[in-house]
């Protein structure tokens, strides 16, 4: 299974733009194997990659949880870099804000071990559940309701794609 990003930063996005041939995208696009997984997916790409080559669904979730999980507590760790963003503000804003954030990213790291429990237990309708609760962008909000500016906004639309994945890849297997 071959994996692509179709993103402006990867030499495939730029050899499927438009020639003077015509566009060559979906002529290379349909040379490459998306993981069956990745269906319904917006983003089949990033999903294939995520799914790292699984051969059952539930691999291919298992898969895309823990690299979403991954990708979560390293946001979580980065948490400090928002206090420049915010340090014009009062010292009871400051505050607020930063709980806020934390406590955004601790409930998308809570959902996403929830939904790993749920995905051991064979609950589907729970594992779903708490993928959706896991698409938490209070953090983002907070700061854009005051005037900051997210120093850490690419990585939380990144996490914000992959929660998404995730959802998409547990939608093909509800009634299964």
């Amino acid at each position: 299974m071959t994996s692509f990003k179709t993103n402006s930063h990867s030499p495939l996005y730029h050899k499927c733009k438009k020639s003077k041939g015509g566009t060559k995208r979906k002529e290379l696009l349909a040379g490459l194997q998306v993981s069956p997984f990745c269906r319904t997916s917006p983003t089949k790409g990033l999903c294939s990659t995520m799914v790292n080559g699984a051969t059952s669904w539930h691999d291919a979730i298992g898969n895309a949880i823990s690299e979403t999980l991954s990708l979560a507590k390293e946001l979580q760790s980065k948490n400090g870099l928002i206090a420049p963003a915010i340090a014009k503000l009062s010292p009871a804003a400051r505050k607020s804000l930063q709980g806020t954030c934390n406590e955004s990213f601790q409930t998308v790291i809570d959902m996403l071990k929830e939904g790993q429990v749920a995905l051991a237990a064979g609950d589907n309708g729970t594992l779903q559940t708490k993928l959706s609760a896991a698409l938490d962008t209070d953090c983002d909000d907070e700061l854009s309701n005051f005037g900051a500016t997210f120093p850490l906004a690419n990585m939380a639309k990144e996490l914000t794609k992959k929660v998404s994945v995730c959802l998409a890849i547990t939608a093909q297997n509800v009634g299964a």
